[in-house]
């Protein structure tokens, strides 16, 4: 055969070859690009090699100020099968057996029962779920679905359910998981196209209209310590059971930032059960009581209305006041606790004795319409605005008839109610200079920080200096009612309180109160015990509130490794050192300016009842 002739047929070959290529890409072209739009509305209607894909977007952590998780998703999944979509054959099912460890038997048994859509809610592995996937693109199997669980684990359990909240099958029901939603949420995202008999997707023919990226949410970060955490919630714990309180909250700060460093609750509930109880719990309750409950805060209250008196110049440290048991404004006699004759004092000694009859001068003294404006620059009528649901404000009934018999029990803590959460961020002025700063429990959101902020300068730094001494007196006087709860070593500013509540028109018991500060002198801590309705073993707040201060004002000592303040007692050191035992140092945070988080409550104006 001739060269010419070999040459013609290898260059027809070529050239047929050739001309088949561009007829293949001719053929591609047209359906994924010329007519892709007709050839996905065909597929669609046809539901042949068309699939959505939905990718789950994770729910972002909720964090301690130190990074620990305080809620965050677990690493499970949850296998699905459509048995309409699936090999029903031995190897098919030998597979996912060992793919799952679920026997083969299970599943041969539901395919011939006919079943449809089937979940698993034992979870599986990581490695495992990538076994299932490997199943499914060996088998060409569509029916077959592998997706993230959605649970979500939380450390703490019932010691921060009240703060942290809970989701349960994928919805928000409460805490911070319920009121933070939309962060840690994020948005699912989507995959539609048509894909081929491995079920892969081809690039070309992705409905890129009806596809949507996922978000993932994203972190939010509290100024809550772990171990003060859990250390408030056991001591409250004890105390509300002990005492068969109604309920009962426990919050610890830093007054130089208005950080929330605990805050406890109890009765709580364990997030991760199916009923909500825990260990040993015989009730439970998912409300937060620090920032939904409202309630006197009794004696407490007479720091604040000293404060004042001290920064309006009515009231002087040499100052003497009479006290003879009970004092008479309008026409209603009230009393000092137990009809107890305080006699002839100072200043000091009356927050000391804590007297009802000395605070309700003082109140009077500085006036109703300074009085309002004061617990108004407080931000005692506000929401807390801490980014908690069902956030409650304080009340005060400016319209009341007896006007002047109202601003005497406010002087100690009678007629005005308040949640725990903001008269803690009142009190915290006074460890700080007189600097009221806003509280804050949410740091930090994804990347996006909220700085500390301080609200206003309530009163001169001598005034709130002033009254951190007289709370000393409290705890170092063998007549003070703090007495019985110092800590050796360690000087502490106190002060107890115990408001009698009317409801309904009669006696509903007791709110039994403690506030104090740790050290004395530029404290590290405030912390704030309030006990609801104690009907067993006394309602005194030294006696029901006090020993949980205590026990949390350890804690902070073991946690920041606070040292001694005062000469050690020849026996004492070796107890100290214990205390002090695993406790670190920690540098003071800076205040600064910032606005705080989307949505949170952020202005100082009155909330009229």
């Amino acid at each position: 055969m001739s060269r010419t002739i070999v040459n013609d047929r290898l260059q027809w070959a070529t050239y047929s070859f050739m001309g088949l290529v561009v007829l293949a890409a001719y053929s591609q072209a047209s359906v994924q690009v010329f007519r892709r739009g007709s050839v996905l509305a065909q597929a669609t209607k046809s539901k042949k090699f068309v699939q959505t894909v939905v990718d789950i977007a994770r729910r972002g952590r909720i964090l301690c100020a130190d990074g620990r998780a305080l809620a965050q998703d677990d690493d499970s999944y949850v296998l699905q099968i459509d048995f309409a979509k699936v090999p029903h054959s031995e190897g098919f099912f030998a597979d996912l057996a060992a793919a799952t460890g679920t026997p083969a038997s299970e599943f041969r048994e539901l395919a011939l029962q006919g079943k449809g859509n089937v979940v698993w809610h034992t979870p599986l592995s990581q490695d495992q779920s990538n076994k299932v996937r490997e199943a499914k693109t060996k088998w060409r199997a569509n029916g077959l679905d592998i997706h993230h669980s959605g649970n979500r684990v939380y450390v703490l359990a019932e010691s921060a359910a009240g703060l942290v909240g809970q989701v349960k099958e994928d919805k928000p029901l409460s805490g911070m998981e319920l009121s933070q939603n939309a962060a840690l949420s994020g948005k699912d995202g989507k995959t539609v196209g048509l894909v081929d008999r491995t079920g892969a997707f081809l690039p070309m023919r992705l409905d890129k209209a009806d596809s949507l990226p996922k978000t993932d949410g994203v972190d939010v970060t509290t100024t809550i310590d772990f171990d003060l955490q859990e250390a408030a919630s056991q001591a409250l714990r004890k105390s509300v059971d002990a005492h068969h309180a109604e309920q009962g909250v426990a919050i610890v700060m830093d007054p130089k930032t208005g950080d929330i460093l605990a805050m406890a609750n109890w009765p709580s509930f364990d997030p991760s059960s199916e009923d909500g109880k825990g260990v040993k719990m015989s009730r439970t309750s998912d409300k937060n009581p620090a920032t939904q409950a409202i309630l006197e805060p009794g004696s407490t209250f007479k720091l604040l209305t000293l404060a004042k008196a001290l920064d309006k110049g009515v009231v002087k440290t040499t100052d003497h006041f009479r006290c003879n048991g009970s004092e008479t404004v309008g026409k209603k006699t009230f009393k000092c606790d137990k009809g107890e004759h305080h006699g002839d004092m100072l200043m000091a000694d009356a927050i000391a004795k804590s007297c009802n009859v000395t605070a309700s001068k003082w109140s009077r003294m500085i006036g109703r319409t300074d009085f309002i404006q004061y617990i108004e620059n407080l931000g005692l009528l506000e929401k807390p605005g801490l980014g908690l649901p069902y956030e409650n404000h304080g009340r005060f009934n400016f319209n009341d008839p007896a006007q002047e018999l109202q601003l005497a029990l406010a002087g100690f803590g009678q007629a005005i109610n308040v949640t725990p959460a903001s008269v803690a961020s009142a009190f915290c002025m006074l460890g700080n200079d007189g600097k009221l700063m806003f509280p804050r429990l949410i740091a930090k959101m994804g990347t996006r920080e909220f700085p500390p902020e301080m609200a206003m300068q309530v009163v001169k730094p001598q005034s709130a200096d002033t009254v951190l001494k007289c709370m000393e007196a409290v705890m170092d006087s063998p007549e003070g009612t703090g007495h019985n709860l110092r800590i050796p070593g360690y000087r502490i500013a106190g002060k107890t309180g115990t408001a009698q509540v009317i409801r309904a028109g009669e006696s509903g018991g007791h709110v039994s109160n403690f506030v104090g500060f740790l050290p004395a002198q530029n404290p590290r801590a405030l912390i704030l015990v309030m006990v609801d309705h104690p009907t067993v073993g006394g309602y005194y707040g030294a006696d029901v509130a006090g020993p949980v201060f205590k026990d949390i004002a350890k804690a902070v000592i073991r946690r920041y490794g606070i040292a001694p303040t005062e000469p050690l007692n020849e026996g004492v050191p070796t107890d100290v050192a214990a205390l002090m035992l695993g406790g670190r140092a920690s540098g003071e945070k800076t205040p600064a300016k910032s606005k705080g988080p989307v949505a949170l409550h952020r202005h100082h104006g009155a909330t009229r009842a």
